[in-house]
């Protein structure tokens, strides 16, 4: 499965005040938060380690259909500055995350073997659908595949696994 998450950096920096006073510890392990503390750039964290976890969340919520979104039941490990995974449980989800301009854009997918699979734009003769629990997929000529959709400000991003 595969789940992605678009942050726009600069409408993030207008709109969260993530500095406010107990912000942190409601989404932010200890870890996590230590991770944000020592960042070059603290922003830029915050919004990576929240894009994994809704990157996750949406693989967690493709498998069960539940629409339950707990954030510090999502723990998010860096590998180095952009890549890593994130934990649910006893499930692992790697994660990469690319920056460019304002935009930031995270992917997870189920597993590693995966990455291989993962498909970043939507073709011509392709169609965004949602089934009835308004979970995302693509549909061409005779076939189906997951798919994840984001937006936020100016950026909207569709990923989908070809299986």
């Amino acid at each position: 499965m595969i789940g992605n998450d678009v942050i726009d950096l600069e409408l993030a920096a207008v709109e969260s005040n993530w500095r406010r006073r107990g912000y942190l510890d409601k989404l932010f392990s200890p870890a996590e938060q230590q991770l944000i503390g020592q960042a070059a750039d603290l922003d830029r964290m915050v919004w990576l380690l929240w894009s994994a976890k809704e990157a996750a969340y949406k693989i967690i919520h493709r498998d069960t259909r539940q629409r339950v979104y707990a954030p510090l039941k999502y723990e998010v490990q860096l590998s180095d500055a952009d890549t890593g995974f994130i934990r649910y449980g006893d499930r692992e989800f790697p994660f990469r995350t690319v920056v460019s301009g304002s935009c930031l854009h995270t992917v997870a997918v189920a597993s590693a073997h995966r990455w291989t699979q993962v498909v970043y734009q939507l073709q011509p003769a392709e169609a965004l659908q949602q089934d009835e629990d308004g979970v995302p997929f693509i549909r061409d000529t005779g076939s189906v595949r997951p798919a994840s959709v984001s937006h936020h400000g100016a950026y909207r991003e569709v990923v989908s696994l070809k299986i």
